[in-house]
């Protein structure tokens, strides 16, 4: 059996991105993938300072990784640029190492701002009068937006909701509208064709 590693930022997305990516692999008919118990390691800059420490120890998993991160933190401009930052850091450590940095700008819950079909299963208490975002990537606190459109005390939680509405996306509408979420599949598909070096 092939294997796949995916290390994470917060407490919700270790349950939500294995949730995704086995939604992913199964899309593609890819059954033979022995997705890892996620590791989390935090938002970017921390990523960022102690990136060398967590990759070498993600290394003993002895399988690809995907590293699935928000873009949101203050003071970085392109997410293209810092990824490729990480990809040639670890290729000094590990060369040859099969690993993918796939950010999501701004953050994970801006996938549920494209499938508001799937986001409305889950919260079904969105008035049906509140229009989803044009640009969800344009939104800062796709958190705090979905919060704000439900009653009064009844706020989103990563750890309660993340994963039920990841079970819920339409993986094919989110291929047609972000670019974000066609970098992730591509990325782990990549990865699960990809082979250790020795």
């Amino acid at each position: 059996m092939r294997r796949l590693l995916t290390i994470v930022e917060g407490d919700g997305d270790v349950r939500a991105i294995p949730v995704l990516i086995r939604r992913i692999l199964a899309e593609n008919e890819v059954f033979d993938v022995v997705v890892l118990p996620t590791q989390r390691r935090g938002e970017y800059p921390t990523v960022s300072k102690h990136f060398d420490t967590f990759f070498l120890a993600a290394t003993k998993e002895n399988a690809p990784i995907l590293w699935v991160m928000d873009f949101d933190a203050k003071g970085y401009e392109c997410p293209y640029a810092e990824a490729n930052k990480l990809i040639n850091r670890a290729l000094v450590l590990r060369p040859g190492w099969p690993v993918k940095i796939a950010f999501l700008v701004k953050e994970y819950e801006s996938l549920f701002l494209y499938d508001e079909n799937a986001t409305r299963r889950v919260f079904s208490d969105i008035a049906k009068q509140v229009e989803f975002p044009a640009n969800p990537q344009e939104i800062r606190g796709a958190k705090e937006w979905l919060s704000a459109h439900r009653p009064r005390g009844m706020a989103y939680k990563e750890t309660v909701h993340q994963e039920k509405i990841t079970a819920h996306l339409d993986l094919k509408l989110l291929r047609e509208r972000c670019r974000d979420f066609v970098h992730l599949e591509k990325a782990t598909l990549h990865l699960v064709d990809s082979e250790i070096p020795n």
